[in-house]
């Protein structure tokens, strides 16, 4: 099975995808937030960002955090590169999922194809929030005080609150991307994602998404679960 690490992270990814372009000239009912994310998907080619995840598990006395970049590239390509504290890479490419930990000497392969389908939609112009309406009732708060807009999830069925408690989406005003994400798995563990410096539609060189691992590297081949 994939680790909690690489399942969490992609999911990070799914939702950063489709809000972060959305521009809303009065966004006054989640509606019209909704329609203009929609409209905007068509245009996103490539998404560049800086990210900082924080982690609350049970088992830690304090917050877990970590930092790096993602790189995505419609229409089937992401790279998600942590930095620090401990240096991992997480690649999807030509319909598998590498997980490469250099200070490990270690990566891990998954084969996504058969998902791949359903990955992307979430970073193309279909249906993102339509799907995840299926399966959860959206709030959305807007106060003149606050410098976002907050999207919150909550599951609509007991089966699904086994596995996700809540999720919440801040968009900012200024510009319209998104700021934030926090996700609450069902056992009550709490990740979340802030973006800066995103670059929307920035020239991505294709070798960006090829990952050069070392002749000794030790690779698991994964099944995803």
């Amino acid at each position: 099975m994939v680790n909690r690490l690489s399942i969490v992270t992609l999911l990070g990814v799914l939702l950063a995808m489709p809000l972060a372009a959305a521009k809303v000239t009065d966004p006054g009912s989640l509606e019209e937030v909704i329609k203009r994310v929609q409209d905007q998907q068509h245009k996103v080619t490539t998404l560049q960002a800086d990210f900082r995840q924080e982690k609350e598990l049970a088992l830690l006395s304090k917050p877990e955090v970590s930092s790096g970049t993602f790189i995505y590239s419609k229409p089937n390509n992401v790279l998600w590169s942590y930095d620090a504290p401990k240096r991992v890479q997480m690649l999807i490419a030509n319909g598998t999922l590498t997980t490469w930990y250099p200070e490990l000497n270690k990566a891990e392969r998954v084969d996504v194809k058969r998902f791949e389908d359903r990955i992307f939609k979430y970073m193309g112009a279909s249906g993102a929030i339509d799907e995840l309406g299926r399966y959860f009732d959206f709030k959305f708060t807007n106060k003149p005080s606050e410098s976002t807009y907050l999207l919150d999830l909550k599951p609509k069925t007991g089966a699904v609150a086994k596995r996700v408690q809540r999720i919440r989406i801040w968009i900012n005003k200024s510009d319209y991307l998104t700021s934030k994400i926090e996700y609450v798995e069902g056992d009550g563990d709490i990740t979340r994602y802030e973006f800066k410096n995103i670059k929307v539609n920035a020239p991505v060189a294709q070798n960006r998404f090829v990952l050069s691992l070392p002749p000794n590297v030790r690779v698991e081949q994964m099944k995803l679960q």
